[in-house]
């Protein structure tokens, strides 16, 4: 088999994607927040892939993107023993400016 082969198998066996975040300090913690992989277009998202943070405080407008957090992966953590079918993705977040407009 090919290595497409086993990421295409990969991807199907995964059916979580769990957020962490890692702050300025280096710490990392659990956002508390799982996804399906249904909801990042059935791929896994890898080290330096962009995610618009799905979420905005009640009242402001989604569509404004200085409202709207970046995160950027910059870590996969995979648990087979304990979560053989989620991945955990470690991203760093920065609020969202006017540049990121077409983000919104």
């Amino acid at each position: 088999m090919d290595d497409r082969h086993n990421a295409v198998t990969e991807r199907q066996r995964v059916t979580s994607i769990r957020i962490l975040h890692r702050d300025p300090t280096g710490k990392v913690f659990d956002g508390g927040v799982e996804y399906g992989v249904e909801q990042f277009a059935g791929q896994v998202p890898a080290i330096g892939d962009t995610i618009l943070d799905p979420g905005v405080i009640a009242g402001q407008d989604r569509n404004d993107p200085q409202n709207r957090s970046i995160w950027t992966v910059v870590g996969r953590v995979f648990n087979p023993r304990d979560r053989e079918d989620t991945v955990a993705l470690i991203v760093e977040s920065r609020d969202g400016n006017l540049a990121d407009e077409a983000f919104a």
